[in-house]
């Protein structure tokens, strides 16, 4: 995942294995529905960190059959 061209990688150990960690509490719910900041962590030191994610609008081609 890159915003704007960067590479996403984890600010403490610069790894580009991560996930997306679970939110917890009201304040992370609050960030994320308005700010869309969401919590990740590290997979090779552990550490969790905030990022902004921008929401995709959903590609609605998908999943319709091509008509002929």
């Amino acid at each position: 995942m890159s915003i704007l061209g960067k590479p996403h990688v984890c600010p403490n150990c610069a790894s580009p294995q991560y996930y997306k960690s679970r939110r917890k509490g009201l304040l992370e719910h609050f960030l994320h529905a308005v700010f869309f900041v969401t919590p990740f962590r590290c997979v090779v030191c552990d550490k969790r960190y905030f990022r902004f994610r921008f929401p995709t609008t959903p590609n609605h081609d998908k999943h319709h059959a091509p008509t002929a």
